[in-house]
């Protein structure tokens, strides 16, 4: 693997960027906007609704994004499976390192309606592997004009797309908005090869697992050589490794709401009532 370059986060803050939709590589760019054979985690992404950053739903009414989406746009709705779902401010929830209790550029947080219409999905047990398959998804900028045997510009607008690629390795990245493990991809000039772009952070990274489709990784930086809007062949998308965070991100999940939780606690305190009143 290459030595890395610059991180770009999606703000597009200088040199330091976060990522944007998936910049695919071969036919005319306007390729893959509906879902792929088998969905592969497409009916999972969704966007915020005041910026086009990308949201990635796992289950319980939970999803995840990345912590610069949060600190940079704010975000009170999300647009998902064409509906619109009310953040529940109280809910965001820091993902963190567990060697040292340091945020990640990570974020939970749960809608106050139930989420119909898509089935959630499981997140990895274990890392996977170099050179496994995956489908990158996020809502970044659309393809612009070609460079000849370079890559390609960003063009204006944005729209939700999926491409592919391999892992190509894994490392750990601490920048602006956390230490984060991160799986990477490399992007070549592959027909259909994905590049992330400003507005995929927050999108996911889905794995077929013996048939079904996990989730491995939320898209949160890019490595360009510079500032400008390009997908270059040999730039790398750098995507939260997952499997370092499923034991936190799946217990959280499992929480209650808050109107559940309050029945909960009602009926534990009758039965210790009943057992304080009989014994």
């Amino acid at each position: 693997m290459k030595k890395y370059r610059s991180i770009i986060a999606f703000a597009l803050l200088g040199v330091i960027q976060v990522a944007q939709a998936v910049i695919v590589a071969g036919g005319d760019g306007t390729q893959n906007t509906t879902a792929p054979s088998g969905d592969q985690g497409w009916s999972n992404v969704g966007r915020i609704s005041n910026k086009p950053s990308s949201v990635t739903y796992i289950s319980n009414n939970w999803f995840i994004t990345a912590n610069h989406i949060k600190e940079l746009d704010t975000p009170t709705n999300v647009i998902f499976n064409g509906n619109t779902y009310n953040i529940d401010a109280a809910s965001w929830t820091r993902v963190v390192n567990t060697s040292d209790g340091t945020g990640a550029d990570l974020q939970l947080f749960r809608v106050t309606s139930n989420v119909s219409g898509v089935a959630g999905i499981s997140l990895v047990s274990s890392r996977p592997s170099n050179g496994t398959s995956v489908t990158m998804i996020g809502n970044g900028y659309n393809r612009g004009s070609e460079i000849p045997s370079q890559g390609y510009n960003w063009g204006s607008g944005t729209s939700k797309r999926w491409g592919t690629n391999t892992i190509d390795g894994r490392s750990s990245l601490n920048g602006t908005y956390g230490k984060t493990d991160v799986l990477v991809t490399d992007f070549d000039n592959v027909n259909g090869q994905a590049q992330g772009a400003s507005f995929d952070s927050g999108g996911g990274v889905f794995v077929n697992n013996g048939g079904t489709w996990e989730l491995a990784g939320i898209m949160i930086g890019i490595s360009r050589d510079t500032a400008e809007a390009k997908a270059l062949y040999g730039d790398e998308t750098y995507s939260a490794d997952l499997s370092s965070y499923a034991t936190q991100i799946n217990t959280q999940i499992a929480v209650p709401e808050p109107a559940v939780m309050s029945i909960l606690l009602l009926l534990g305190g009758g039965i210790w009532f009943v057992r304080r009143w009989f014994r």
